[in-house]
């Protein structure tokens, strides 16, 4: 990430919690709070909340976490970097998490630049792959982003959006197909999904 507020406390910090979280976790939750970046201070708000506490203390380190993803300026940047404490949470308590994750998406929504609105998005459901209902949430948004941009990113975009909704949500891949460009990755997309199709029902 490209980021010229980015400092090397603010790497320190996050390598420093890494360091901590498993041994000490209490130390370093004390210096994840003091972390200033809000994308850094998240993540490693999340590594504390993966290793320590009770679900109370964890839930509540979780939404902590959330409310520093919202100090970013730009809401791709809030929407993708949340993906980290909503994964934990969902582990949790799945209604809280549905709550916060209609929240984020309506906010991704409001993103005016497409390519940067569907990359935050599939961050989300990338990291919810585990949960279907959750999934269900973010792609229809994912799905419009993507429909109304072209191009190389976006078919990409779309490889990797059809493979983590295949299983949960299938029958939001076929405008997706059918939007990627023409050529030898798309053959191969269709060809993958063909033969899953085809070994489902066998088995």
């Amino acid at each position: 990430m490209s980021d010229p507020s980015i400092t090397r406390q603010d790497v320190q910090g996050r390598a420093q919690v890494d360091a901590l979280a498993l041994a000490e976790p209490k130390e370093a939750l004390k210096v994840a709070r003091k972390i200033c970046h809000p994308w850094y201070r998240c993540q490693s708000l999340t590594k504390v909340a993966e290793h320590w506490g009770s679900k109370s203390q964890r839930m509540a380190i979780l939404i902590e976490a959330l409310e520093s993803a919202q100090l970013q300026p730009e809401i791709n940047r809030i929407v993708t970097v949340s993906a980290w404490p909503l994964r934990l949470m969902a582990s949790l308590e799945i209604d809280t998490t549905a709550a916060y994750l209609v929240q984020l998406v309506g906010q991704a929504n409001e993103e005016p630049h497409g390519l940067r609105r569907a990359d935050a998005l599939f961050a989300v459901a990338s990291r919810l792959e585990n949960y279907p209902t959750l999934q269900a949430l973010v792609a229809p948004s994912l799905t419009a982003a993507l429909l109304q941009r072209h191009g190389g990113r976006v078919d990409r975009l779309i490889r990797f959006t059809v493979e983590i909704l295949k299983d949960t949500i299938p029958e939001s891949l076929s405008p997706l197909i059918a939007h990627h460009r023409e050529g030898r990755k798309k053959q191969l997309l269709v060809a993958s999904i063909g033969k899953e199709s085809s070994e489902t029902h066998t088995t």
